[in-house]
């Protein structure tokens, strides 16, 4: 399936690991530059009502209410054309027709400098703080480390981080390399995925519909 599901891909998409996605605790979708859907991951799966196979080729604007679209369409656009990550709240219609409140980021994803899809995480905005999942062992990073990881996983670039911080590109880098060997990761996707599990960006999970929330 992972063959098959690559294969369909935008060639600048096929190096990303979609295993990387789907590790990932939060919904989490993969689109090209243009908004279809190219993958999602099972909690995104779980949070829509719908399967990656009834997703894959639809526009992620057809999970939105007509009112909602232009404001998500111009968030998506900051992403594609200016590598701009944005963070917002809006609304969306799961497979069951239920109105649902979620707190969306859009992250660009680059090929050197040329932005060749975006990812969606997906938060709810009316769940409390669930507890983090508990690591199998324990993860210590540093305030530096995590505060970077942080800024990683808002689509931040190394330059762009080192900009915020002001530090040298390499001491990012060097940070990254710890934060990296700590959480036992090799990319970026793997770290975001490994610190979300052991709760260090933990934030509220946008499960599937709660039974109280009428149609």
């Amino acid at each position: 399936m992972l063959i098959q599901t690559v294969g369909a891909m935008p060639f600048q998409l096929q190096d990303i690991d979609l295993r990387l996605v789907d590790s990932l605790v939060v919904p989490a979708s993969l689109h090209d530059v243009d908004g279809w859907f190219i993958h999602a991951n099972a909690a995104a799966e779980r949070a829509a009502g719908f399967s990656n196979a009834q997703l894959l080729g639809r526009h992620f604007t057809d999970l939105l209410r007509p009112e909602a679209r232009d404001n998500v369409e111009t968030q998506f656009r900051r992403a594609v054309e200016r590598g701009e990550p944005t963070d917002f709240e809006t609304v969306f219609v799961d497979a069951g027709g239920h109105l649902r409140g979620v707190r969306a980021q859009h992250l660009p994803l680059r090929d050197d400098d040329t932005i060749v899809g975006v990812l969606i995480i997906a938060f709810d905005v009316r769940r409390a703080p669930s507890e983090p999942i508990r690591p199998e062992r324990d993860v210590r990073l540093t305030p530096r480390q995590r505060e970077i990881l942080h800024l990683i996983a808002s689509g931040m670039s190394t330059a762009e981080v080192a900009s915020e911080l002001t530090l040298s590109p390499e001491t990012v880098r060097n940070h990254l390399r710890n934060a990296f060997r700590e959480l036992g990761a090799h990319t970026r996707i793997e770290a975001i995925a490994a610190a979300e599990r052991f709760g260090l960006l933990s934030a509220p999970v946008l499960g599937p519909t709660p039974p109280d929330v009428a149609v």
